[in-house]
């Protein structure tokens, strides 16, 4: 009631600067510093809702683990068949933000000022969302279909499966599509952990239920492709219908005040974003597709198990990034920079620690991991892939929210052009190794290219606004990954099988946290335990 009744008090009392005077990156009015906005309850939000999202994703990577190891066990899915999955999905993260027109970074950008004018009844930003992404999508999948005879020819030959299963990505695209749209819009909500455990936890149970009913030939591969493809309809209708219940689903039926004053900022900003956007995007997925066009889909697999494995340290900073992209913004819109930079560099230290953790871990037990497993014997010839893209992810980790830091800052444009030089990079690059090298030096590409993105990012925040994600803590972070890792091997490296497995998991994780204690890395892992034992001594009877 108190935020409603404020949010028509800030209507009813526009503030006095000129509405034509109004640029981006300019305030429109300033918010109240409640409780809620303070620095240390900030942190506190952030760190909580990346804790809750962060255990529901690795719950739901221990599901995509488990549907993985089905995937490439040997006598249930072909390679070729587990590689048409992962092009499908490759396929929507270029369709999906290519349809949406924006519309995602305009929600992460502009809600703040939407929900400080407007009363919820006349807040018609997910109008304005929905309006545009449906335009974008009747023009993308139209385009899809007109240049299938192209489709059809590229891969015909080497990607069978994809050309039979065509129009079916393209359904998988347009869900998703719909889902990234609820995501942000739940999103600046603050409203993430919802989102976040459709997207990571509830989408890989529905993939392990119909791997279940595939693997006893309940269903042929044929309808297995078509449910696949139809689980985000599932996941935007649950989502749809929470927002309906919670009475926080605003459709506008008319354009407010907020929305035509804007009009003219918003558009080149969501322009720039929305290029930028979709040229990363690209440039993420070329290597897939790439390999799926010049070599197959098992190679493709290959590829894919490899790259899944890399992608497992990604899962904090996703959530990092869905969650401290709307603070973020709150704090330019506020000209808040210390705790911009508090944010940037704690994110930066506890994402390095925990992708160090997650990397070397994996990488200390990857050939007796796939040996005890059963894993078919032809994806361990990707372990470099896993390597080279384990590494660059690391290294992102390390930077911290530097995406959403520029993103939602006054140079929003860097964003842009950075992109522009990452997709002029990577596409080439990734076409030629894919036919001359394979998929090592695709990965090559891949992480090099990405590599050279995030330095660029690194020096303009740097020279721009004198912020960095770095601090001696970082350094001290790298000597302790870097030497437990390295007493670990030499230690272990002779023990094979399970044991093997756990001797060396275990007398890693004993060094490498009793270091992090140690040297006081992060605040947050002793908070973070406190927190824990104070719920369990209040369960003590």
């Amino acid at each position: 009631m108190n935020n409603q009744s404020s949010n028509q008090k800030l209507c009813s009392n526009p503030s006095p600067v000129p509405w034509a005077a109004l640029k981006i990156n300019t305030l429109f009015l300033p918010l109240n510093y409640s409780r809620q906005n303070r620095p240390g309850t900030i942190m506190g939000q952030i760190r909580k809702q990346v804790i809750q999202s962060s255990f529901l994703a690795y719950i739901g990577f221990g599901v995509g683990a488990i549907n993985t190891y089905l995937f490439t066990r040997q006598g249930i899915f072909t390679p070729e068949q587990f590689g048409l999955t992962q092009v499908i999905i490759s396929l929507s993260q270029i369709l999906a933000p290519l349809a949406s027109l924006g519309m995602t970074a305009f929600i992460n950008r502009f809600f703040p000022y939407y929900f400080d004018r407007l009363p919820n009844k006349k807040n018609d930003m997910l109008t304005i969302a929905i309006l545009f992404s449906s335009i974008g999508a009747i023009l993308v999948f139209s385009g899809c279909l007109l240049f299938e005879p192209l489709v059809i020819k590229k891969f015909q030959s080497r990607s069978a499966l994809l050309v039979e299963f065509y129009y079916w990505a393209l359904v998988f695209s347009f869900f998703y599509l719909c889902f990234t749209i609820l995501e942000s819009y739940m999103g600046a909500l603050k409203k993430t952990v919802l989102p976040n455990f459709m997207k990571e936890t509830a989408y890989r149970i529905c993939v392990f239920a119909l791997i279940i009913l595939y693997m006893f030939q309940i269903i042929p591969f044929s309808i297995f492709v078509i449910l696949f493809c139809c689980i985000y309809l599932l996941i935007v209708a649950i989502i749809i219908s929470y927002l309906f219940f919670t009475r926080q689903l605003h459709v506008s039926t008319s354009f407010s005040s907020v929305s035509r004053r804007l009009k003219k900022s918003a558009t080149t900003y969501v322009g720039y974003v929305y290029g930028g956007s979709v040229i990363i995007n690209m440039a993420r997925q070329v290597d897939t597709l790439a390999l799926a066009g010049a070599q197959n889909l098992a190679t493709t697999g290959i590829y894919s198990l490899n790259q899944y494995a890399a992608a497992i340290l990604q899962v904090p900073f996703r959530g990092v990034q869905a969650i401290a992209g709307p603070l973020i913004a709150q704090h330019w819109k506020n000209k808040n920079l210390t705790e911009i930079k508090r944010i940037y560099q704690r994110s930066s230290i506890n994402l390095l620690l925990i992708g160090s953790f997650l990397f070397i871990n994996i990488w200390l037990n990857y050939d007796d991991g796939l040996k005890f497993l059963h894993i078919d014997s032809q994806f361990a010839t990707g372990k470099i892939v896993f390597l080279l893209l384990g590494l660059y992810n690391l290294f992102e980790l390390g930077t911290g929210a530097n995406a959403v830091l520029i993103v939602t800052s006054p140079a929003w444009r860097f964003e842009f052009y950075a992109g522009v030089i990452l997709l002029a990079l990577s596409i080439p690059l990734n076409i030629l190794m894919a036919k001359y090298v394979g998929i090592e030096g695709v990965a090559f590409a891949t992480a090099g290219t990405l590599f050279v993105y995030n330095i660029c990012r690194l020096v303009f925040i740097k020279r721009r606004f004198n912020l960095t994600p770095f601090t001696i803590k970082t350094l001290y972070a790298l000597l302790l990954v870097t030497g437990s890792y390295l007493l670990t091997w030499f230690l272990w490296q002779h023990i094979h099988g399970l044991g093997g497995i756990l001797l060396r998991s275990a007398m890693f994780s004993i060094l490498f946290f009793a270091g992090i204690f140690y040297f006081q890395l992060t605040p947050d892992l002793p908070q973070f335990i406190a927190v824990v034992k104070k719920r369990l001594n209040r369960k003590k009877p």
